[in-house]
């Protein structure tokens, strides 16, 4: 190579990259190049040539064996190292190139054809590329070219200009150090990448200025962004690497999550609120809740109405497919969050029942009863985990949905302490029913009849098995589909009944229902609250109205016997110590102990009505009533042989009713002996460590209570010696009388044993009233008008439904929705 280098004259060049400086070659003075930090080079040091990318490595000039360039070193070759061309020399304008210009290390032309070829460059080369750039030794002439008539050379002042300039002393021309690395669309200047760029006299200026239009392309703008990223990125930064590459990629990507999050929040909100997502179609749009509220959502929501005006048809993510499927991934991020406080309670108790939907399906509700919180937040929950729908009712099928459906839920089923069913035979069956197969897989799961249901069966049966009260509610059951089966007749009647200055807070006569637990004290209350104001009615109506007035005459005479009147009022004064019961029943915070004392209780208090003037009482009110009508109070007549009505001879009316009327109704108490015994099953003993009743644990009690609870304690060894401290702690004081109140009120750090049988004891179930309350939802759900729901989508919407106040996390469904499928959209999760 021809040496146009100063031995001891040259002082110290400084290659730059940043500022991609140079200085001209007719400039005889020190020149200054710095990469990143700014080494120097000595003025008198003609051998040693310290180069610095990025970690400032050094190499000495006396080392004169080949020496590597790496990007990530820094390492450059050494200034003495000449290298000769491998192609022959080229001569323009009457100056011969190549021989005096060998290609240097930052010669672009290095990696042009590798460029050209379509090969791939390393990260070290695009790295060398972009940092590093050929300057002209002291006293270079650059070589002229002929160009309109005009001798002209390359300007290296350009480079102050534009950085991305890289001059080849190889071919005399100029490349753009970032196309060559990023740039992948080809255009009118394309020559920057391929053959290089020598037409020195257009190069710059306003109007022709070839360099300044390239700077403006769209390739070479997009491999700058790309350029700028990819060295954010060996500077060490921990982004994701599609993110960092092109910026525009990351804008798309925030763009597409914050549509899709926009999406998930009409998704959610309909659905707490139960409001229909789909309608009619008009056309080929469908005219629904849910595309309404998107497009009312868009006209504020400006990335989320580019999204709708932008993306392809097929990939608006607004169909009834996505619909379902992020439904399903917000039932399913509501039930792991509920799933994560079952796992941190560690057991639990399955509530199970089963109805049919309005399409036929036979639906199993799940639901779980587990102890929450610790300290003064300790609760009784019992969360709604789904709807399965089964295709046989048969006690094997229902026992495998169950066991089933809670292990793929995550739950651990070896921690079931309990089951909660109703009395039917399937359920509740002691050979072959659900409760004994899945006693027999977990022995210690225990069987609880719903008490509501027990509760529920007393007062059927305390209204039908005597005909007196069973032909009563009979004519009021008649009277309230009467009055509810005309808007006009319950305006009537509600006309009648302010006439007369009463106010009640529900209008008409509510309808009965073996379901609804409370529905027969309250349609009874209301009958007899009314009692005047619906016999004014009928008796207009009798005459007004030909229509219905033989229907309404009728009722009319059904109203107008004694026996009606004194039968309605008994029952709905004994009617009345069960609703409270019936209520309290309905709340979770309830143990089963007090289910059952506060049953006893009930029982107690109507039994003394009968020992009590509570008869009496019951006699005059029906007689103010039967007055207010002109109903004179009186007996059926005593006949010779009866068999199907009370018959005993009394002397007075009153009397007639007290024996025949108000004793039989001794048969609900009788109801509640048997449907509410004392339970003394093992898992209860553990309510004897209730500070209150801790005088009743025997020593007897104490060891049948520890041996079924042995294993679940965490410290077994010293249970006896812990309930003992128990006792001791409570001698004196206030004493606790309820176990949720002990849990909130009292520290147990020192009790494990005892903590650990209090929660199981009151995570026993009592009621399946949140199975009901499931129901209730599902039939809020799936009306007429949305019957052909799909189940995964009804288990969706009801999980949302039910759960309002569990809070959803959106970029959470998002992610897990992003992971259930290949998405056309692009989200870049991990």
């Amino acid at each position: 190579m021809e040496g146009e280098r100063h031995t001891e004259d040259d002082e110290a060049q400084r290659h730059t990259v940043e500022e991609g400086g140079q200085r001209s070659a007719e400039d005889d003075e020190a020149q200054r190049h710095t990469v990143e930090e700014g080494g120097q080079r000595s003025a008198e040091d003609d051998e040693a040539q310290r180069h610095t990318v990025e970690e400032g490595g050094q190499r000495s000039a006396e080392d004169d064996e080949a020496q590597r360039h790496t990007v990530e070193e820094g390492g450059q070759r050494s200034a003495e190292n000449e290298y000769s061309r491998e192609q022959g020399n080229m001569e323009i304008g009457g100056e011969e190139i190549g021989s005096s210009c060998p290609q240097h290390p930052f010669d672009p032309v290095r990696v042009k054809n590798k460029v050209i070829n379509g090969d791939a460059l390393t990260d070290d080369e695009k790295k060398s590329v972009l940092q590093n750039r050929w300057l002209a030794p002291q006293g270079y002439s650059y070589p002229k070219r002929t160009l309109g008539g005009k001798q002209l050379r390359y300007n290296p002042q350009w480079e102050k200009n534009y950085e991305w300039l890289s001059y080849s002393p190889s071919e005399d021309a100029a490349y753009c150090a970032t196309c060559l690395c990023f740039n992948k669309v080809k255009g009118k200047n394309f020559s920057f990448l391929t053959k290089g760029f020598t037409d020195w006299k257009n190069a710059v200026g306003d109007k022709r200025g070839v360099i300044p239009r390239h700077s403006h392309s769209e390739g070479h703008q997009r491999a700058t962004e790309l350029a700028e990223n990819f060295m954010l990125i060996t500077q060490g930064q921990k982004k994701d690497i599609k993110s960092v590459i092109s910026k525009q990629y990351d804008d798309k990507v925030m763009a597409n999550r914050k549509a899709l999050l926009s999406i998930i929040d009409i998704i959610v909100c309909l659905g707490k609120r139960n409001v229909p997502f789909r309608g009619n179609w008009e056309g080929s749009s469908e005219n629904g809740n849910f595309n309404y509220f998107v497009n009312w959502k868009a006209q504020f929501d400006t990335t989320l109405k580019q999204h709708l005006e932008t993306a392809a048809k097929n990939a608006k993510y607004i169909s009834p497919q996505i619909q379902n499927d992020l439904i399903a991934c917000c039932a399913e991020d509501i039930r792991e969050t509920l799933i994560n406080n079952i796992k941190t309670a560690k057991f639990f108790t399955v509530l199970a029942d089963e109805s049919m939907d309005i399409s036929g399906i036979e639906q199993l509700s799940l639901c779980v009863r587990y102890v929450s919180g610790e300290g003064e937040s300790s609760e009784i929950r019992e969360d709604f985990l789904g709807f399965c729908p089964l295709t046989q009712q048969d006690a094997k099928t229902i026992a495998t949905v169950i066991l089933r459906q809670l292990t793929e839920w995550g739950l651990h089923t070896e921690y079931l302490r309990g089951q909660g069913y109703d009395g039917a035979s399937t359920m509740s069956g002691h050979v072959s029913g659900v409760q004994k197969r899945i006693s027999d897989v977990h022995p210690r799961a225990m069987y609880t009849h719903c008490r509501s249901h027990a509760l529920n069966l007393v007062v059927v049966h305390g209204c039908s098995d005597l005909p007196i009260v069973r032909n009563t509610m009979s004519i009021i059951e008649e009277i309230a589909v009467f009055f509810s089966g005309s808007s006009a007749r319950k305006g009537a009647l509600e006309a009648e009944t302010s006439k007369e200055g009463q106010t009640t807070k529900k209008s008409g006569i509510p309808l009965m229902s073996d379901t609804r637990w409370s529905s027969r004290s309250t349609t009874l209350s209301a009958f007899v609250e009314k009692f005047t104001a619906v016999h004014s009615v009928l008796e207009k109506m009798g005459v007004e109205k030909p229509s219905v007035s033989a229907k309404a005459a009728t009722l009319r005479h059904s109203m107008e016997s004694f026996e009606t009147i004194i039968t309605a009022v008994m029952v709905n004064e004994i009617l009345g110590y069960i609703h409270p019961l019936t209520k309290l029943l309905q709340t979770t915070n309830l143990d089963i102990l007090t289910a059952y004392e506060e049953a006893r209780n009930m029982r107690q208090v109507i039994a003394n009505q009968r020992e009590d003037k509570g008869s009496r009482l019951c006699f005059e009110k029906a007689t103010a009533l039967a007055n207010s009508i002109g109903v004179v109070p009186a007996k059926r007549r005593v006949s010779v042989r009866q068999t199907y009505r009370a018959n005993v001879t009394t002397e007075s009316v009153e009397d007639h009713y007290r024996i025949n009327l108000f004793y039989p109704l001794d048969h609900i108490t009788a109801q509640l002996d048997e449907r509410f015994a004392k339970n003394n099953n093992p898992p209860i003993l553990a309510s004897y460590l209730v500070p209150s009743s801790l005088k009743y644990l025997t020593p007897a009690r104490e060891d049948e209570m520890l041996r079924w609870y042995h294993e679940d304690l965490p410290d077994q060894d010293t249970a006896r010696q812990e309930i003992e401290r128990w006792r001791h702690k409570f001698e004196d004081g206030p004493l606790p009388s309820f176990a949720l109140e002990v849990l909130q009120k009292h520290n147990l750090s020192f009790f494990p044993n005892i903590k650990c049988m209090l929660k199981i004891f009151l995570t026993l179930p009592v009621t399946t009233c949140a199975c009901e309350r499931s129901f209730s939802a599902m039939r809020r759900l799936k009306t007429w008008l949305r019957s052909t729901m799909s189940n995964d989508r009804l288990t969706g919407l009801a999980m949302m439904h039910v759960h309002q106040k569990v809070e959803v996390d959106r970029e959470n469904i998002l992610r897990r929705w992003d992971a259930s499928g290949h998405r056309r959209i692009q989200l870049a999760f991990d």
